[in-house]
C-alpha cells in the first residue's frame, strides 16, 4: 500500500466514477425515485446498462438497443452488479415492467447489508428533493433591513437565508439531520456544528446557538451529506450556491490539511542548505506550509509572492521544498509549497495520510452494550467515523482492555476479536460502522497484516480526538505485529 495512493484516495483523486444526480419529483409511486446521470448495472455476458433511476425498491435501466428487449420478459430473475460512485455490489433482480427501451427491475431478496447501502445512498437525495420554499412571515426577523427566506424539507432539513433588499446574500443557516452549517458572506466564513441532544430542535425553526458544538476541523460527514442534499435540491441558486461553494472549499482543505498537535514537534523547516537555523512548522498540507516565527521576530522583510527554498524535516528525513508566500502575520508566514525532489513525495504522504484520517474522526452514537451479546460487565462501546468509509468501532472493558473492534480505511479492515488481530480487504469499500459483524459477502481475508497497515492504524489513533481509554486499548493491541495464520 503506497501512502501516495492513500492520500489520493483521501482527496478523491483515485479513478472513481463521478455520479451527478438530480431528484425526480414527477412520479408518484410506491418508492420515490432518484434520477441518475450516471451509474450502471452489469448483467453477466449481456453487458452493462445505464441506470436511469433508482429507488428503495429497485432500478430502471436503459437498454438503448431495442433488439435486447426479448431478453427481459416480465418476471425474469437475474444476477446483476450495481456501480454507483464508490458503491459496488451484486444482488438479484426481477423484471417488473418494460416501457420502450427502459426495463424496471425490483431488488429480489436484497440482503440487509445491501439494503442499508441503498438506503444510505437514497436518504440525502430524497431529503434534497423535498426541500422547498415556504412562507417566512411567521418567523421573527430582528433585522428589518434584511429579507428573511425559509426553506423546509423532510427529516427536519431547513435553510434560513438572509438577503439585502436588492437580493444580495448576507448569511445562511442550514440544518439537516443532526448538523448545522452556517455561512457568513461578509467574513466569507463557513462553520459546521453538531446539534446537541440537550438543546435539540423540536419541529422546524431556528434553535438556540448554545446547543450547537462547532467543529475546530470541519466534519467530513456534515460536508458530504450537506453537499449531496443541496445538489439534489431544486432550490434557487441564491439559496444553494454560497453554501455549495463554501462546502467545496472546506472539502478541499479538509482532504489535504493536517492541523498540528502539540506533540508534533519533529517538524521543522530549514531555509537554505546549511541546516543551521530553522522555523517551527505551524501547519502542513500536501501543497502548503505555515511557519511560526520565533517570539519577538517579525515578518516585515517577508512579502507576499516571495519564494523561500529550504528543507522540510519530518522525523529523521529531509525534503527539499520551495514555498511561495501568500500571507504573513506578525508571528506567522505561509503559502503554497512545492516538493523539489519528486522521489520524496511518499515521505510527506506517509506523514499526512494517516493523520488526516485520524483528525477527521467524529464520534457518533455507538451500538448499546445490550445489543452486543459478548459485552463484559462494565464495558463501553465507542464509534468514530471519518473520511469516506473510515471508522473505528470499539468495545472497551475496564482496565483499558479492547474486547472487540475494528479500524476501517480505504479497502482495509483491521479487526480485533478473540484476542487476535486479523485483516480483511473490502473491494467494495462499504462496511456499516454500527454493525459489529462483518458482511462476509463483501470482505476477503488477508493472510498477512502488513507493517504499513499497522502503522497507519497507530498514527490514526494518535492523531484522533478519542477517549484516552480507547486510545490506550488500541495501542496495546497494535504494539506488536502478530504472526497471522493462513486463512
Amino acid at each position: 500500500m503506497g501512502f501516495q495512493n492513500l492520500l489520493n484516495w483521501i482527496s478523491g483523486r483515485s479513478p472513481v466514477g463521478q455520479t451527478r444526480t438530480t431528484a425526480s419529483q414527477s412520479e408518484r409511486r410506491r418508492f420515490q425515485r432518484i434520477d441518475l446521470a450516471e451509474g450502471k448495472l452489469t448483467i453477466g455476458s449481456e453487458g452493462s446498462f445505464p441506470i436511469n433511476n433508482i429507488s428503495y425498491g429497485g432500478v430502471r435501466i436503459d437498454l438503448r438497443h431495442p433488439e435486447l428487449l426479448g431478453n427481459f420478459p416480465s418476471g425474469r430473475v437475474f444476477e446483476g452488479r450495481i456501480d454507483l460512485l464508490s458503491i459496488h455490489f451484486a444482488t438479484r433482480f426481477k423484471v417488473c415492467n418494460v416501457v420502450e427501451n427502459f426495463v424496471g427491475c425490483s431488488f429480489d431478496n436484497l440482503s440487509s447489508a445491501h439494503s442499508r447501502i441503498v438506503s444510505e445512498f437514497m436518504k440525502p437525495r430524497i431529503i434534497g428533493a423535498s426541500l422547498q420554499e415556504i412562507n417566512a412571515s411567521t418567523l421573527q426577523n430582528r433585522d428589518p433591513g434584511l429579507r428573511l427566506r425559509w426553506f423546509q424539507g423532510d427529516e427536519g432539513a431547513q435553510i434560513f437565508l438572509w438577503q439585502t433588499l436588492n437580493g444580495g446574500t448576507v448569511k445562511e443557516e442550514y440544518y439537516f439531520l443532526d448538523y448545522l452549517i452556517t455561512w457568513d458572506n461578509v467574513k466569507h466564513l463557513l462553520q459546521t456544528g453538531r446539534i446537541s441532544d440537550s438543546g435539540g430542535k423540536a419541529g422546524f425553526g431556528r434553535i438556540d446557538p448554545s446547543s450547537v458544538a462547532f467543529f475546530q476541523v470541519p466534519s467530513h460527514r456534515a460536508l458530504k451529506m450537506g453537499k449531496v442534499i443541496l445538489e439534489n435540491a431544486g432550490l434557487p441558486i441564491e439559496a444553494v450556491a454560497p453554501l455549495l461553494n463554501g462546502i467545496s472549499r472546506e472539502e478541499r482543505r479538509l482532504y489535504f490539511r493536517y492541523v498540528l498537535k502539540e506533540n508534533d514537534s519533529n517538524l521543522r523547516f530549514y531555509p537554505g542548505k546549511s541546516r543551521e537555523g530553522f522555523f517551527r512548522v505551524a501547519n502542513l498540507s500536501f501543497n502548503g506550509l505555515a511557519l511560526a516565527l520565533p517570539e519577538g521576530e517579525q515578518a516585515a522583510e517577508l512579502e507576499r509572492g516571495q519564494e523561500l527554498e529550504g528543507e522540510l524535516q519530518i522525523g529523521e528525513r529531509f525534503i527539499t521544498v520551495q514555498v511561495r508566500l501568500s500571507y504573513s502575520a506578525p508571528q506567522l508566514i505561509g503559502g503554497n509549497m512545492r516538493i523539489l525532489d519528486p522521489d520524496k513525495t511518499e515521505i510527506l504522504a506517509g506523514f499526512l495520510a494517516p493523520r488526516i484520517l485520524g483528525q477527521s474522526l467524529e464520534e457518533l452514537p455507538a451500538p448499546m452494550e445490550e445489543e452486543v451479546p459478548f459485552a463484559p460487565s462494565g464495558s463501553r462501546s465507542y464509534l468514530f467515523v471519518g473520511l469516506h468509509n473510515t471508522h473505528i468501532l470499539s468495545l472497551i472493558a475496564p482496565g483499558n482492555r479492547l474486547v472487540n473492534g475494528r479500524i476501517v480505511f480505504m479497502d482495509k479492515v483491521v479487526r480485533w476479536e478473540h484476542s487476535l488481530l486479523t485483516a480483511y480487504s473490502c473491494p467494495r469499500g462499504i462496511i456499516f460502522p454500527r454493525d459489529w459483524d462483518l458482511p462476509h459477502e463483501l470482505v476477503e481475508p488477508i493472510p498477512t497484516l502488513s507493517p504499513e497497515t499497522v502503522a497507519v492504524c497507530s498514527q490514526m489513533i494518535e492523531a484522533a480526538r478519542i477517549p484516552e481509554e480507547m486510545r490506550k486499548a488500541w495501542e496495546k493491541v497494535l504494539l506488536v505485529l502478530p504472526e497471522m495464520n493462513e486463512t
